[in-house]
């Protein structure tokens, strides 16, 4: 992340810790997440996990997606520059997921693309009734495991399933693979959890 993304994180965590009228301590007690590493994460000074922040949405009863909507309406037209793209680091910190898409679409579409080392593995949760996700290999091999259901792909084959259950992606490649990813919901039925 810049230090202008990293920033917007920082301060949308705060002001969203304070609406719910959450001290540090508090927010550390119910996410499992220290009051350290926390404070960091406000100030700017950490780059967390995508479960680190998962853990904290969780603990304020937020959607995942909250942290990355945009705190002030941009341009309509706006160019970013790939030093720009706001990126999240997976758990075994192999997977590099890097956030495309804009903040006004990520309650019904959210778009990634995800850069995975040799023997990386991205988990997900369930995004939620109604959700589906395409994935679609740019280079490099993938496992994807969604419920008991597990396809492998190459480079240039696509995969659409729901993604209402827990999944996993895996690099199966001893390269670096990289892969499109599209989430969107039934825009009558569903909503991202």
């Amino acid at each position: 992340m810049t230090d202008k993304q990293v920033l917007q994180l920082g301060n949308r965590l705060s002001s969203l810790r304070k609406r719910k009228n959450m001290t540090l301590d508090d927010l550390s007690a119910k996410s499992g997440v220290s009051k350290s590493i926390l404070s960091q994460i406000e100030r700017d000074l950490s780059n967390p996990t995508v479960t680190t922040i998962s853990r904290i949405s969780d603990a304020l009863g937020e959607k995942l997606s909250d942290f990355f909507l945009k705190i002030e309406a941009g341009e309509v037209n706006s160019i970013e520059s790939s030093k720009e793209t706001p990126s999240i680091t997976s758990k075994d910190g192999l997977c590099e997921l890097n956030i495309l898409g804009a903040g006004e679409t990520v309650n019904w579409l959210q778009w990634y693309l995800l850069e995975m080392k040799p023997k990386g593995v991205l988990d997900s949760k369930s995004h939620g009734p109604k959700t589906f996700e395409n994935l679609t290999v740019i280079d490099g091999q993938i496992e994807v495991i969604c419920g008991t259901s597990k396809e492998k792909l190459s480079k240039g084959d696509t995969f659409r399933f729901q993604s209402n259950k827990e999944h996993s992606i895996k690099n199966i490649s001893k390269q670096k693979s990289q892969v499109l990813m599209v989430n969107y919901i039934d825009p009558v039925n569903g909503s991202f959890n």
